[in-house]
């Protein structure tokens, strides 16, 4: 076995091929190879010049590690090794803002699913013009468990439960509310 695992290898097959042609692992192609200069790679080693640095960079640019591998006929970790990394690398205020807009996104998100849940509009008034106006009163604040705008990272179950707690209203009424210049009980009826 061992001497057909040399033949083959010394005719410039890969592991691969060798493991398909005589149905073994490569780990046996690597163990009857071990004690000869066949193991390793058949290529010659490519001296890394400063121009085929840049043209591998070039190339690198506008293709995966795999295909520099194969065009520059050097592994993967060598094409690690002397390319640029692609990826821009961000300021710490860069990151900040674009964890900002995320939030910030998230946050719309699902206040925009709430305020449907809730109906849409203002269910004292029918204010349904603008939906940063539009905000949650609970009815009884001995049960109120968290504010509906520290919800983030609760379930969707979690927040809906503390909603229904709540009467959405708009900015006007829910001021006027906590002034004591309109009362909540009993509700208008809904549509």
């Amino acid at each position: 076995m061992k001497e057909k695992v040399i033949n083959l290898r010394k005719k410039g097959l890969t592991y691969e091929r060798i493991s398909e042609e005589l149905g073994i692992s490569k780990a046996t192609i690597s163990y009857h190879l071990k004690n000869t200069n066949l193991n390793g790679t058949l290529s010659k080693k490519i001296k890394m010049t400063p121009e085929l640095i840049i043209e591998l960079n070039e190339f690198y640019s506008n293709h995966t590690l795999t295909e520099c591998s194969e065009k520059f006929k050097i592994s993967r970790t060598t094409v690690v090794k002397y390319v640029k990394n692609k990826f821009i690398e961000r300021t710490q205020e860069e990151k900040n803002k674009d964890n900002y807009e995320r939030v910030k996104s998230y946050r719309q998100r699902m206040k925009e699913k709430l305020v449907n849940y809730k109906g849409g509009k203002c269910q004292l008034c029918g204010y349904d013009k603008c939906i940063t106006s539009l905000e949650f009163h609970h009815l009884n604040p001995n049960e109120k468990d968290f504010g509906i705008s520290t919800y983030s990272n609760l379930k969707w179950e979690t927040i809906i439960s503390e909603v229904n707690k709540c009467i959405m209203v708009c900015a006007n009424c829910h001021r006027e509310i906590h002034a004591g210049l309109r009362d909540v009980s009993p509700l208008p009826d809904k549509e």
